[in-house]
């Protein structure tokens, strides 16, 4: 929240303009970069359903690796937009604009 309340502030005192956004199912937009299976879930159960499991394509909220893999392509992308990660809060960015 500390990070919050800083760029806040900063906005207020300079008059910034800030945009943020909420992306529902985050989770999954990752891709799996290692082979995860899952037991089918409760009420989904075809097939021989001792045996019967699934490979994941998409990371899902909720396992170990779904906010590791949602992060890596979040910063991929908005790196390659022009934004900088900060060293003192990996989940805030800055774009600086030149023409402003």
């Amino acid at each position: 929240m500390s990070t919050v309340r800083t760029v806040l502030a900063l906005a207020a005192i300079k008059d910034w303009h800030l945009w943020s956004l909420d992306i529902s199912h985050a989770y999954l937009n990752g891709e799996m970069d290692v082979p995860v299976y899952m037991e089918q879930p409760e009420g989904f159960m075809q097939g021989d359903q001792k045996r019967t499991v699934c490979l994941l394509n998409k990371s899902l909220y909720g396992s170990k690796q779904g906010g590791r893999q949602w992060n890596k392509q979040l910063h991929e992308v908005l790196t390659k937009l022009g934004f900088t990660r900060t060293c003192s809060d990996a989940s805030l960015y800055i774009y600086v604009r030149e023409d402003l």
